[in-house]
């Protein structure tokens, strides 16, 4: 796995818009929420494991820290796609599964293991 971290103003402030393929509202179903989390991957949106993460933190935060409902959007793309919605500031985090992809992101500083 490999997140973000985005050292570009420019790439902060104006980010690329990215259609999402899916949007998770954990069990507060569109209540108005805004998207405050963009995670881009392949397979673990396809096999529901993004929308199963996505809806278990949302209910979480909400009980537990008192904040207003929000979303989180898969947005369904390659390594490739992953790494460049990182680079581009359109996606907040990506799961990965390719480690030379991985190493090679690190290196250009646009993404960090965690």
């Amino acid at each position: 796995m490999a997140s973000v971290r985005i050292d570009s103003e420019v790439a902060k402030n104006n980010p690329p818009h990215v259609e999402p393929e899916e949007i998770y509202h954990g069990s507060y179903q569109d209540q108005g929420s805004h998207i405050q989390l963009r995670i881009a991957t392949g397979g673990a949106g396809q096999s529901g494991l993004i929308r199963a993460l996505a809806d278990a933190f949302i209910d979480t935060q909400v009980k537990e820290t008192g904040c207003k409902p929000f979303a989180v959007a898969w947005l369904k793309s390659d390594t490739a796609g992953s790494f460049n919605s990182l680079a581009q500031a359109s996606a907040d985090l990506s799961i990965t599964y390719h480690p030379a992809a991985e190493a090679i992101a690190m290196q250009q500083g646009f993404a960090d293991r965690s």
